[in-house]
């Protein structure tokens, strides 16, 4: 997999660095390695097993599906980077720039990269005392305070009916794909209730989060009716599509893709989580219409390749002029997003060979077989893309 790494947009700050995320991740796992039989069912305090190579939490009630270790640390992190460059910063909505928050909340902070980028926003534009809280069920994020951030990390289980904080309390609060987390807002109808009752009147909820399955974007796509000019420029730029519900769609044509597809929606009917948050998310900012106001939202797709309509010369951008080739920065835009997804993909493994009843050797083959497509030949010629989507609204 080291091969495929050329050519990604990565980049890591300092307040996140990977020495101290390992150190966090290796004592949480050592002291579940080392815990007594009395512990065995004391996930709380003992929550990581190993399985085959990877490690995953082990509680069989909490059906989060994806590893909690070092690669998908990574995974993660070219990820968000990759997530604020097409959505061209650490946020979509349009309040926080005239109104800096004072207090800010991540939810699923995982290594806390989104709240060092953030806070790296903030001190560019002259606002360098805003704080961050960052929430999660397993220590990952290093202490930042020593890279002179306000930084606290709370530890939490998303499982609990209530937020370990008061009323009011928050002037921003951002979840990031927390769409596997069976509280989610993706999961549950009341999964915005604990994050607007911590948020200020006034304050700004924003959540992005992207659809686990993959569709074909058909050539030419007309650009979301309600894009700005800068969202467009920044799409053009990344060589990104916006898109909404009217944005014509077909089923992904990858074979590898639609077995990926159809045991990944098998497994999360059996685990009751939905394999398409893009699709739930918005209706749970929808309901809030009694708390939240100004609601919105930004979809993006993002080749997984070189399409072959783009190729062509078939495709053209929002003013109607045939695209040009793709810049070297485009190309690695699309690169880390395939990435990732076969990252995830592997994440998902045990899960995936459940639902598609192969055995090892099977499943092996099937693996090699599709990175040899995705990679080599060329086999996202149709247009398959991931889809990532933000909302946000701000509470009356």
């Amino acid at each position: 997999m080291d091969t495929m790494m050329a050519g990604t947009v990565s980049f890591m700050p300092a307040a996140a660095s990977g020495s101290d995320i390992h150190s966090n991740l290796s004592s949480t796992f050592a002291a579940t390695s080392s815990s007594s039989l009395g512990s065995l069912t004391d996930y709380s305090n003992y929550p990581l097993a190993r399985q085959g190579d990877r490690t995953y939490l082990r509680d069989p009630e909490n059906i989060y599906p994806l590893p909690c270790d070092l690669p998908e640390i990574h995974r993660q992190t070219l990820r968000t980077t990759m997530l604020l460059r097409v959505f061209g910063g650490p946020f979509c909505n349009p309040y926080l720039a005239n109104r800096p928050p004072k207090r800010i909340l991540e939810i699923a902070c995982g290594s806390g990269l989104w709240s060092g980028l953030c806070h790296e926003h903030f001190v560019r534009n002259g606002q360098p005392n805003v704080g961050f809280v960052g929430l999660d069920f397993i220590s990952l994020a290093p202490d930042m305070r020593k890279q002179g951030m306000n930084w606290q990390f709370k530890r939490h289980d998303l499982r609990k009916p209530r937020l370990p904080f008061p009323d009011d309390y928050f002037d921003f609060v951002f979840i990031k794909d927390a769409g596997m987390c069976p509280s989610s807002p993706a999961q549950q109808a009341s999964g915005l209730s604990e994050p607007l009752r911590v948020l200020k009147s006034g304050g700004v909820l924003e959540v992005w989060d992207s659809d686990w399955v993959f569709r074909s974007l058909l050539p030419n796509p007309a650009p979301a009716r309600k894009s700005s000019s800068k969202e467009q420029e920044t799409a053009e730029a990344t060589a990104t599509y916006t898109f909404s519900s009217a944005t014509p769609f077909t089923g992904a044509q990858n074979k590898y893709l639609v077995d990926y597809n159809s045991w990944v929606e098998k497994s999360f009917d059996r685990r009751k989580l939905t394999a398409v948050p893009c699709a739930t998310i918005g209706l749970s900012f929808n309901s809030e219409v009694d708390l939240l106001e100004h609601v919105d939202s930004r979809r993006i797709a993002i080749p997984l390749g070189d399409s072959r309509w783009e190729r062509e010369g078939q495709g053209k951008d929002a003013k109607g002029r045939p695209r040009k080739a793709l810049t070297p920065d485009q190309i690695s835009i699309r690169r880390t997003a395939l990435l990732t997804v076969v990252q995830m993909i592997e994440g998902l493994e045990p899960m995936l060979m459940e639902a598609s009843g192969k055995g090892r050797d099977e499943w092996d083959r099937w693996w090699a077989a599709m990175n040899a497509d995705l990679f080599q030949k060329g086999g996202l010629a149709s247009g398959e893309c991931l889809e990532v989507s933000a909302w946000w609204g701000r509470k009356k």
